[in-house]
């Protein structure tokens, strides 16, 4: 009797769901709204690639941070995944004259494409919190590709946050408040045994913002400020890590929009915040003198969609990153096989793309795109081989590649 009073309910609330196309309305409404409603959001993606050369053969996205730039192997690789498909559910409910809205999102790409969870917040009046983009970044903004890593500097990192904001009458709109700290600190025993991981993070990270909203789209400038903790002779430390965005949606046609996108970054202690950086530990390092640095980093992209009809529409994105660590005492490039005394390393990478899209009926979007990363390491310093034990015949050295991927792919929204 139970399973069946289950089953009848799980019917009732599936013949709901349909008849309503996934939407629901409750019958009792405050001022003229329904005191309850919400909608089930299907997207569903399929992810085409084809590596024409490069090191990025088997990634199911175009990250230019992970191009092995000590692989010479030229592999083409053709694939097709689903993984990135996503459940979408959305809710709001009157509550004393105010709306309180909830939302909640996931999808398959994780370890063994098992279900993660992308989304999970609560807002209300001047409170937001749960996990979301960080707003230390601009969720605002998007360049329309379908390779969803995009621009090496892209801030696209999702954390749990607890944030206030306002909006003043003229469009002005003010952020405060906190995210999950998860600094990332290089912990190498061959630059100092020393350092280990911390054992407690002690604080949040702090980030405030401030944006102008326009008839023609808006500008936003967000400043954050971290405590990167670390354990040195077993006893807890940190330094200070800090930076600053400036982004922007930029509206340059009254018909079909046509936006100009752009998102520029600076700081120093916040790698973990760029897509290419991010969970390579870069945030600081240890300089092989008892001290710890935050690495300096800078990133921007540019993007401009095009409408050529109703249906028809393109993009151009354009990107670059830039990380630069201070002098290191000594350390060990594994792939390269030598030593660096006395050095620093650089990372440059650059992206672009162009692709063409088209919507048959709402909804519904399937198109092409083309990738280009390049990706470069810099040592300065004295540089000894493994193999010979010899010195270099320069204070520099670098070793770059590059990256080509036709991207293909469907998104249909039910």
């Amino acid at each position: 009797m139970k399973r069946l009073s289950i089953l009848l309910i799980l019917t009732m609330v599936t013949f709901a769901i349909r008849a309503q196309n996934f939407t629901y309305s409750s019958k009792d409404s405050i001022n003229g709204k329904p005191k309850a409603e919400g909608y089930l959001f299907f997207k569903m993606k399929l992810n085409g690639v084809y590596d024409l050369s490069g090191g990025l053969h088997g990634l199911e996205t175009f990250n230019v941070g992970k191009i092995d730039v000590w692989d010479d192997q030229n592999i083409q690789n053709f694939s097709m995944d689903m993984h990135q498909s996503q459940i979408r559910l959305f809710g709001s409910r009157q509550i004393n004259g105010h709306t309180a809205k909830g939302y909640f999102e996931g999808d398959f790409w994780a370890g063994n494409k098992v279900a993660r969870l992308r989304h999970a917040w609560v807002d209300y009046q001047f409170i937001h919190f749960g996990q979301d983009w960080s707003f230390f970044g601009d969720k605002d903004i998007w360049p329309n590709v379908f390779d969803w890593d995009g621009p090496p500097s892209g801030v696209w990192r999702r954390e749990p946050q607890l944030q206030f904001y306002f909006w003043t009458d003229d469009n002005w709109k003010f952020e405060v408040g906190i995210e999950q700290p998860g600094s990332e600190i290089t912990y190498d025993e061959d630059i100092d045994p020393n350092i280990m991981p911390a054992k407690n993070n002690k604080f949040p990270d702090f980030i405030a913002t401030v944006k102008k909203k326009k008839d023609w789209g808006h500008l936003r400038l967000a400043t954050i400020m971290r405590n990167l903790s670390y354990c040195k002779n077993e006893s807890d430390e940190s330094i200070l890590g800090y930076g600053a965005a400036v982004s922007g949606y930029l509206s340059t046609s009254e018909t079909y929009d046509n936006p100009i996108q752009f998102q520029f970054v600076y700081g120093k202690g916040i790698a973990t915040y760029l897509v290419s950086f991010s969970g390579l530990n870069y945030d600081a390092a240890p300089d092989g003198s008892g001290n710890v640095e935050a690495i300096p980093v800078f990133g921007g992209w540019l993007s401009y969609e095009k409408w050529l009809s109703e249906k028809w529409h393109g993009n151009i994105v354009l990107g670059m990153s830039d990380f630069s660590t201070s002098e290191i005492n000594e350390f060990y490039v594994e792939g390269g096989k030598f030593n660096v005394y006395d050095g620093s390393m650089d990372l440059n990478h650059y992206y672009g793309l162009v692709n063409i899209m088209y919507d048959p009926f709402e909804n519904f979007t399937l198109g092409v795109e083309y990738n280009l990363g390049y990706k470069e390491n810099v040592y300065h310093g004295d540089i000894v081989y493994d193999e010979t034990g010899e010195n270099h015949d320069s204070d520099r050295l670098s070793k770059g590649r590059n990256a080509h991927r036709i991207s293909f792919g469907l998104f249909y929204n039910f």
